[in-house]
């Protein structure tokens, strides 16, 4: 008994250690304006999500006014992994750029370069809705290929590259370090890829190729948040797109998916980058052409029959001056089009890559 008085101080001591729960929120709960400012600018990923949830669902155009702001100040976490709190973050600024695409806010430019190195199908989505006049400068930017890790940076460069050559214009590229026109810097950064087979008879050749996809694995809704969406990047030129189109240049499309973030996704259909095949299609565009009617492609089969070192020299030499008046010819058909500028069709060409493979053994060439 004499220790009885000591039972109040324990009691307070272990309910000061019980963290306070988190309020219940769920889709029916009231919520007012006030209510939605507050809890988006609470610095609580949680409630930052049920805020952009609602104004979602409410189409709150007061809210959504203000999550630019919000997201051009916001320390994007990484694409991927983190503790659980980065994750938190993530998941937060996903449902605020779900919010901002599905309630076809137009956020400005630095809202958009916030969030590209972290999100870029969802910056993609929103600069596409911008005029050229507006979004060029980033664009070009993006269309180095630096903005963002992994394959945000290149993502970004392919999307970029594809809306400016609509309108190429006043838009600068790189070449050689130094500043030149756009259309300049995709040509030379463009190839064609000449390959010569050296046989004993003159037999046809196949190529094989293979693809892989990549999935995420779902996982449950975390526990006390509102469904969240992601968004990916797609390509297939095969069949007739019904999703959403983020660029289309003659056909070439890009379009995105939205999906649950929790759901796992995965795609064969992912974004190429820039490319000998991709360039090809920009520069096809601008000769005003199909690309299939181009004078050449990306890749060139030959195959030359063996007799003698100096016949093969000679027929390799006919098929490589072939190939690069054809690649003089699509420069100056650019220049008389009006998309080069003064001086820039003088030593401008794609890069011409000549690979050769011996099928005789033993191999004469050597």
């Amino acid at each position: 008994m004499k220790f009885s008085w000591l039972t109040p101080l324990l009691l307070v001591a272990v309910a000061g250690i019980i963290p306070a729960q988190e309020p219940l929120i769920t889709p029916e709960t009231p919520v007012d304006y006030g209510t939605l400012h507050q809890w988006l600018h609470s610095g609580d990923p949680r409630l930052i999500a049920w805020a952009a949830d609602f104004a979602r669902r409410r189409h709150d155009t007061k809210i959504v006014a203000e999550m630019p702001a919000l997201l051009e100040h916001w320390t994007m976490p990484p694409l991927y992994g983190g503790d659980e709190s980065r994750q938190a973050e993530r998941r937060a600024a996903q449902a605020v750029l779900d919010t901002l695409i599905q309630e076809n806010a137009m956020p400005p430019i630095p809202a958009i370069e916030a969030v590209a190195p972290t999100f870029p199908a969802q910056a993609s989505i929103l600069i596409a809705r911008l005029e050229l006049s507006e979004s060029r400068g980033t664009l070009g930017d993006w269309s180095l290929g630096s903005t963002g890790a992994s394959w945000a940076g290149p993502t970004l460069a392919r999307i970029a590259t594809m809306m400016l050559a609509k309108n190429p214009g006043p838009s600068q590229g790189i070449w050689n370090h130094d500043l030149v026109g756009f259309v300049a810097s995709v040509v030379a950064a463009s190839e064609e890829e000449v390959r010569i087979t050296v046989s004993s008879s003159n037999t046809g050749h196949s190529l094989m190729g293979s693809g892989a996809c990549g999935d995420s694995i779902g996982r449950k809704l975390t526990p006390g948040w509102p469904q969240v969406y992601a968004y990916g990047l797609e390509e297939d030129n095969f069949r007739k797109v019904k999703e959403p189109i983020v660029v289309d240049l003659d056909g070439d499309q890009i379009y995105y998916r939205r999906y649950e973030e929790n759901g796992g996704w995965g795609s064969c259909n992912s974004v190429q980058w820039l490319n000998p095949t991709t360039r090809h299609r920009i520069i096809a565009h601008w000769l005003g052409i199909p690309e299939r009617e181009m004078t050449w492609q990306p890749v060139e089969s030959f195959t030359i029959v063996w007799t003698d070192k100096a016949s093969f020299q000679r027929k390799l030499g006919e098929i490589v001056e072939a190939q690069q008046e054809k690649l003089r010819a699509t420069v100056e058909s650019l220049r008389q089009r009006g998309f080069l500028r003064d001086g820039e069709a003088a030593n401008l060409s794609p890069r011409l890559l000549v690979t050769v493979q011996c099928e005789i053994e033993p191999c004469p060439l050597y």
